[in-house]
């Protein structure tokens, strides 16, 4: 039975199906037709109402999602979805382990893909406007302007799925943007993005299948414009979570309103498991290196790995959750302390609420992110 929910304006449906070779006849709209036809599919016809206000538009509608959903080999609700968003540039980052049956993954994974979805359109979008290997900052206003006018669409079974688009007529079209040439001046910034952001992992992903990372790295130091930044492939970092094994599949769906780099079917990258410590080598030879300099931190005891030494006392490793003084948002850092400041984590611990004062140098990296060099730890309490 053909569903009576679906919802489709009448242009959007004509949109896509002309973006995929439909050809309107025109004389049809005189009798308040949209009538579509396809050379390779003759004599079949996608018709209904050009108005959505007319009696009998849902049931004609549905009809022609049905014929063309059958015609392109797609599930309807697949095909809906395309039809809605033809106006927007569509990421889906998918999470897999063929290798397992679980069907969940750790809550903490969950939050850190989303972090690392936003970071990778954050870091194309501002690759765009300022092209380079590093930015010490991803805080420009046009890029933020792209999160903001980003959605967070319905997820999908079979895997965990994150899927976000973005209008791409949401910010300004056009414009001398540094990483893309005159051809595409008019493109919006969006669909920019969305080039930055498929052609950048694509990149990364051929570097790493041709064994040629170091090659890479040097090609991406040398362009005055490069597509790749260390940020970039620094927000891959997000979607591992500790010894996680699954891959990663990112997708871009191109708006049927303004064709892609590939029309008529979305753009794949797919990050295999094994691929992530590499990408990880690769963020680090693109970023400058600083001194990392000691610095205090407050926080709260997460977990106690440690084990008790000759005598008896535990030591040892120890995860906490502490705030950098230039973010807003905790981190999880694994730290080793001695027999002392074991014993202060641990009462921490205990204690409901406790924070805990820490200072060291706190290294860069996927979480939980090494502490290393501590000088001093203590219940915020006992801190004299």
């Amino acid at each position: 039975m053909r569903s009576a929910q679906i919802s489709i304006a009448p242009t959007s449906l004509r949109e896509y199906a002309t973006a995929r070779g439909w050809v309107q006849v025109r004389e049809a709209l005189k009798d308040g037709l949209v009538v579509l036809n396809h050379e390779r599919y003759k004599p079949r016809q996608l018709v209904y109402p050009t108005s959505s206000s007319v009696p009998g538009y849902t049931e004609s509608v549905s009809i022609a999602v049905h014929r063309l959903a059958e015609i392109e080999g797609r599930p309807v609700l697949q095909l809906v979805r395309d039809v809605q968003r033809v106006h927007e540039d569509t990421y889906r980052f998918r999470l897999f382990d063929d290798r397992s049956d679980d069907d969940s993954i750790p809550f903490g994974y969950a939050l850190s893909a989303m972090k690392g979805s936003e970071q990778l359109l954050l870091s194309s979008a501002t690759t765009v406007l300022m092209p380079r290997a590093y930015h010490p900052r991803l805080g420009m206003k046009e890029a933020q302007r792209f999160l903001e006018e980003a959605r967070f669409n319905h997820t999908e079974q079979g895997s965990f799925v994150l899927n976000v688009s973005c209008p791409i007529s949401a910010l300004d079209k056009g414009g001398a943007h540094g990483l893309f040439g005159p051809e595409e001046k008019d493109l919006p910034l969006v669909r920019k993005t969305s080039m930055a952001l498929a052609n950048g992992l694509r990149q990364i992903v051929n570097a790493i299948e041709e064994g040629s990372e170091q090659e890479f790295v040097d090609r991406v130091m040398a362009d005055q414009k490069p597509i790749v930044s260390a940020n970039l492939a620094g927000a891959l970092d997000y979607f591992v979570y500790d010894d996680s094994k699954h891959a990663l599949e990112v997708r871009v769906d191109w708006a049927s309103s303004l064709p892609g780099p590939t029309p008529d079917k979305p753009t794949v990258i797919t990050i295999q498991r094994d691929y992530f410590p590499l990408v990880r080598d690769i963020r680090e030879a693109l970023k400058p290196k600083e001194e990392i300099v000691e610095e205090e931190y407050i926080g709260t005891v997460e977990t106690l790995n440690g084990d008790p030494g000759p005598d008896g006392r535990r030591a040892g490793e120890v995860i906490l959750r502490i705030q950098p003084r230039d973010s807003d948002e905790l981190v999880r850092a694994r730290v080793i302390l001695n027999a002392e400041q074991y014993a202060e984590a641990l009462e921490a611990h205990r204690e409901q609420n406790a924070y805990i004062s820490v200072k060291g140098k706190l290294q860069d990296g996927r979480q939980p992110r090494g502490l290393t060099e501590v000088s001093y730890f203590a219940r915020l309490s006992d801190k004299g």
